[in-house]
């Protein structure tokens, strides 16, 4: 009888707590039984300081209770699950606040031979440095085409590590081949004679636009985005190219530990629904394991409508409506300032460029500011791409202005990217009350090419991305990949802004350096805090969605020149575990 009893009770204690298990379930929808994380090192990204909880309970998506483990069983209720972490890492889920999903899916079509590795689920790509060898690298794809007249495509072309190139020369490696280079920058293209004649672009189309070189076949900014990019795009962007390569982008997200992205100018390819299509159609689903949060390219949209701002503001109305559970819109707009950082096409101050050449304006001065008071007075937060300090002079003294006139407004100004600036620039970002969307990887790739004596000097060029005064000045900070502009894997742009060490292995400014715990900010509650979206995730705290990255090692407990070489083991993305594949 006693055996019994004690049987009879065994079994009840089993039904109210289930078996522990090592991954959540991955079917459908969250489950409505409660789950218990515990016995990791649990990092809410709560607060000033690295603040560790014993536990978690997840339920219905959701975070609702963070402590001690044996208060979270009782939590938990009965038949709850347990997750046992096996001592190693679980912290909110990571954030990439501005990528290009659909440029970027355009990008994956094409070959890389760009000047650093690329890792990829399906297989990673080698850096290729010097003239000899990216010539080499192109005439190696083109052999390896089998139709004589299919376009060859390679992406990652850089000057500072590949020389210069022309028409002439790809003419070399063929006459009948379209041959297209796409600028690593994605804002410059060189095209051979066959593939002017395949886009049907006449030296007549180019007569007046100084953004084109057409006896080099080159196309820069406006140049290539006006006239190369429409005559194109119906080739490398339609159903069957933007599925395959959307599922691409998903896993490549996905592997980087992320469960929220921001499409930081949703329309710049012209098609404001065209881009919504692809994005909505092709990962808006079950297995996609992140939200995704459009802001639109009002600039572009703008010039497709004209001209006519009123119009255009319609149409981000209108926009606005497709908010989803899982696509976030109508919280802000983006703007442009100064031209490609990769390029040497952004704007900078006195004393300028060493070697005397100018950047580019993507929006003029008068056109920009035109554009901001504009949308600051419909109530909008405004994105503003910029990469140089005369870009960014141009933004501040507009803010400045507008918050003159307009002290009844409040909302709020990002400056996107942060390239090269000036020291005192950073004060006045925070005196404006405006926060930054940082890429380090400029830094990391060209921090030895830029601090050199032609193009900016050892001290502006090391010194560019400076974090360190940023947080000097209490600004607020994300930090972001700009897809494809460097790779989807925020544990290495936190590992930049931690580090700053170049490519190439230079130590750079070290004053700029930030804390690895202001840095992993940047890619959590930082990042969701500039997205506006703090309320419901970027930390561990009850009330938010359970979205989770589980690390191999914890980032503040290694080495932070190891930050880079964290494994990513699994996300959890409101409640449903998404494992990564061996």
């Amino acid at each position: 009888m006693k055996n019994l009893i004690l049987l009879l009770a065994f079994s009840i204690f089993m039904v109210s707590c289930r078996e522990e298990v090592k991954k959540t379930d991955n079917t459908g929808k969250p489950s409505s039984i409660s789950t218990v994380y515990y016995n990791g090192d649990i990092l809410t990204m709560e607060g000033e300081n690295a603040t560790y909880i014993e536990a978690v309970v997840v339920k219905d998506g959701k975070i609702t209770f963070t402590g001690s483990k044996d208060e979270a069983m009782k939590q938990a209720g009965e038949g709850h699950t347990m997750v046992d972490l096996e001592g190693k890492t679980m912290m909110p889920g990571l954030i990439d606040p501005h990528l290009h999903p659909n440029l970027g899916a355009m990008i994956l079509n094409t070959k890389f031979a760009a000047p650093f590795d690329w890792v990829f689920p399906w297989g990673n790509v080698k850096a290729v440095r010097g003239h000899e060898a990216f010539i080499a690298k192109v005439k190696e794809y083109e052999a390896e085409l089998k139709e004589p007249k299919e376009p060859l495509v390679v992406w990652g072309f850089m000057e500072p590590f590949h020389g210069d190139i022309s028409r002439k020369e790809l003419d070399g490696i063929s006459t009948t081949r379209p041959i297209m280079i796409w600028q690593y920058s994605a804002h410059v293209m060189w095209l051979n004679t066959a593939g002017l004649k395949y886009l049907n672009i006449t030296e007549k189309d180019t007569k007046g636009n100084n953004q084109i070189d057409y006896a080099a076949g080159k196309f820069v900014e406006a140049g290539f985005f006006n006239v190369v990019v429409p005559k194109w795009a119906p080739t490398i962007r339609n159903d069957e190219v933007m599925k395959i390569n959307m599922l691409k982008l998903r896993d490549l997200v996905h592997m980087g530990g992320l469960t929220t992205i921001g499409d930081m100018g949703t329309g710049s390819s012209g098609e404001l629904w065209g881009d919504f299509k692809y994005m909505k159609n092709n990962l808006e689903n079950d297995k996609t394991p992140f939200r995704m949060q459009f802001t639109p390219d009002v600039n572009t949209l703008n010039l497709v409508n004209g001209g006519d701002f009123e119009k255009t503001f319609a149409d981000v109305k209108e926009f606005g409506k497709k908010t989803s559970p899982h696509i976030i819109i109508d919280h802000a707009v983006k703007l442009y300032a100064d031209g490609a950082f990769f390029g040497q096409n952004f704007q900078v101050l006195p004393p300028g460029y060493l070697d005397g050449h100018s950047g580019e304006w993507i929006m003029t001065p008068e056109n920009l500011n035109k554009a901001m008071k504009f949308w600051w007075k419909k109530g909008y937060p405004i994105h503003i791409h910029c990469n140089g300090s005369m870009g960014l002079e141009t933004i501040l003294d507009e803010l400045e202005k507008l918050q003159k006139e307009l002290p009844q407004l409040k909302q709020r100004l990002t400056i996107e990217h942060f390239g090269e600036s000036k020291p005192e620039q950073s004060a006045r970002i925070a005196k404006l009350g405006a926060v930054v969307s940082a890429n380090p990887y400029y830094l990391y790739s060209m921090g030895d090419k830029y601090a050199a004596n032609t193009v900016l000097g050892k001290e502006r060029g090391s010194e560019m991305v400076r974090l360190g005064s940023l947080v000097k000045n209490k600004v607020k900070f994300a930090l972001h990949s700009d897809f494809t502009m460097a790779p989807i894997q925020p544990l290495l742009l936190a590992w930049i802004a931690t580090n700053r060490v170049t490519a190439d292995g230079t130590l750079m400014a070290p004053q700029e350096r930030v804390s690895a715990y202001d840095a992993l900010k940047g890619i959590t509650i930082d990042a969701a805090n500039l997205m506006q979206l703090d309320k419901i995730t970027g930390s561990i705290k009850v009330g938010k969605k359970a979205d989770f990255v589980i690390l191999a090692e914890n980032p503040l407990k290694i080495d932070p020149l190891k930050m880079k070489d964290i494994k990513v083991l699994e996300t959890v993305f409101e409640g449903k575990s998404f494992p990564l594949k061996e």
